[in-house]
C-alpha cells in the first residue's frame, strides 16, 4: 500500500479512510474461490460492516481495481455517495486475453484473479446502470514501458477506453475528467492534485448531503 500511502495521508487529514488489500495480497488472508469482481464486491462490503464505516462513501479505486469498484456501485448504489476512478481499467483493456497474466512472477493472488477474469468481466459489463452521484475520472497519458500502456500507442488507446467509460458515466450527478499530460500510469497516484480532486468531490458532497443547493 506504499503506493497510495501520500495520497491518503493527504485526504486523511480532513475525514476517515480506509485503505485495504483485496483477499490473498499483502497482509489480507486469500479467499474462496473463485476471485470474481462479485467476490471482491462483497468482501469490501463485508468489510465496511465488520469495521463499523458509516455509509454512503466515496470509493476511491485505482487501475484493475476499478473493475471491482463498478461491480460493488452497481449492486450497493445506497452506500456509494461518489466514486474516484484513478486511471482507471476498463473491460476492453482485458476483452480478448488468454493465458495467464502478462506480469513475470504475479503472485498467488493475481493468477486467481486472472483465472476469473471472463466471470468478472462479465459482471462488469453487466454493471450498468452505476448509481447517479458525481464522480471524478482521472487520465494518465504517458506510457510507463509496461504492459498494458507499454507504447503511446498503448497510451492513447487506454486513453480512448477510459473516455468512452466517461461517456457510460454522463447520467451521473456531475462528472470530472482530469488529465495529466506529463504522468504515467504509476506516477499519477502521486499527483498532489489527486489529493485535490478527492476533497473537493467530498466539499460537494457535503453540500449535497446536507440538503444545500
Amino acid at each position: 500500500m506504499s503506493l497510495f500511502a501520500p495520497l491518503q495521508d493527504s485526504i486523511a487529514e480532513h475525514t476517515q479512510t480506509l485503505v485495504y488489500d483485496r483477499a490473498g495480497y499483502g497482509r489480507s488472508d486469500p479467499g474462496p474461490q473463485p476471485r470474481t469482481g462479485q467476490a471482491a464486491a462483497e468482501d469490501l462490503h463485508a468489510l465496511l460492516a465488520v469495521l463499523g464505516i458509516r455509509r454512503p462513501v466515496v470509493l476511491v479505486c485505482y487501475s484493475a481495481g476499478c473493475l471491482f469498484t463498478r461491480v460493488f456501485a452497481h449492486e450497493h448504489p445506497s452506500e456509494v455517495a461518489g466514486m474516484v476512478f484513478i486511471d482507471p481499467a476498463t473491460e476492453a483493456a482485458y476483452a480478448g486475453l488468454s493465458g495467464g497474466p502478462p506480469q513475470k512472477n504475479p503472485s498467488e493472488a493475481a493468477r486467481q484473479e486472472w483465472a476469473a477474469l471472463p466471470t468478472t468481466l462479465d459482471e462488469v459489463r453487466a454493471s450498468w446502470p452505476l448509481p447517479a452521484i458525481p464522480s471524478v475520472l482521472i487520465s494518465a497519458m504517458k506510457p510507463d514501458g509496461r504492459w498494458p500502456i507499454e507504447s503511446p500507442r498503448d497510451a492513447d488507446r487506454w486513453l480512448k477506453e477510459q473516455q468512452e467509460l466517461l461517456g457510460k458515466l454522463g447520467g451521473a450527478a456531475g462528472v470530472t475528467h482530469i488529465l495529466y499530460p506529463r504522468a504515467d500510469h504509476v506516477s499519477v497516484v502521486g499527483e498532489k492534485d489527486v489529493a485535490k480532486a478527492v476533497l473537493d468531490l467530498l466539499g460537494r458532497l457535503k453540500v449535497q448531503l446536507s440538503g444545500g443547493g
